[in-house]
């Protein structure tokens, strides 16, 4: 019969041999470039780029700027420009490195200064910052983190560009506040009362001195681009 061997018996199914297939592996690798990786970005302010730094040479000079958390609050506030300010006298002078000029703003701190090398200017800068964080914490009865990024440095190499940077540090609360003050008026809250490159003689209501320069650049041959009036407004700090 039909679908039957001669024996009775069913006939046998054919075996499938299934062959292997070869997994695909999918590869990730960390780091490298990829979107949206990296540290979240501040609301409202790019983070300081991690790039290798300016090579420091202690001939020159450093526009250094520190950028507070704002949840702590107003830096022009007596209590906390108070706790700054000591910090500041403190960790002038360490290091190898000599911070000459300042200016405290709502939520940063400006600086000029000398280094001798990379690594001063790094072991000064973070020196500073840790004084600066404990003093506001202690004042504002609080723990953890103060800063808001790391320290932003700029190379100085010219004596314009001191110059611009001067301006900038010492004059930067008419740039942040637009409303009239005095041609000769100069921010208590920076070292501009100590500063002896004024075109116009300011009138001074405080005197902060930090540290002396050593080397020409700072010390007065930025005064080759011209001196500096107290009324100024200054620009961005290119």
């Amino acid at each position: 019969m039909g679908g039957s061997t001669s024996s009775g018996q069913r006939p046998r199914k054919r075996r499938v041999v299934r062959q292997p297939q070869q997994l695909r592996m999918e590869w990730r690798t960390h780091g490298g470039a990829r979107r949206g990786a990296g540290r979240p970005r501040a609301a409202g302010r790019r983070n300081v780029a991690h790039r290798t730094r300016e090579s420091v040479r202690r001939y020159h000079a450093q526009h250094v700027t520190l950028r507070i958390r704002r949840s702590i609050g107003w830096l022009r506030n007596r209590r906390l420009a108070a706790a700054i300010l000591r910090s500041l006298r403190a960790g002038a002078e360490k290091f190898g490195t000599r911070i000459v000029h300042f200016s405290l703003q709502f939520d940063h701190v400006h600086l000029v200064a000398e280094a001798d090398d990379n690594r001063a200017l790094t072991r000064a800068i973070k020196g500073l910052s840790v004084r600066i964080a404990r003093a506001l914490n202690r004042v504002l009865e609080r723990k953890g983190t103060v800063f808001a990024d790391r320290y932003h440095a700029r190379c100085l190499t010219s004596p314009r560009a001191v110059r611009h940077a001067l301006a900038y540090v010492l004059c930067n609360y008419r740039h942040h506040v637009r409303d009239r003050l005095h041609p000769r008026w100069v921010d208590p809250l920076s070292s501009a009362g100590s500063f002896d490159g004024w075109a116009t003689r300011p009138r001074i209501e405080t005197t902060h001195r930090l540290a002396e320069p050593l080397h020409w650049l700072l010390a007065g041959g930025w005064k080759r681009a011209g001196l500096i009036e107290p009324f100024v407004i200054p620009g961005p700090a290119t």
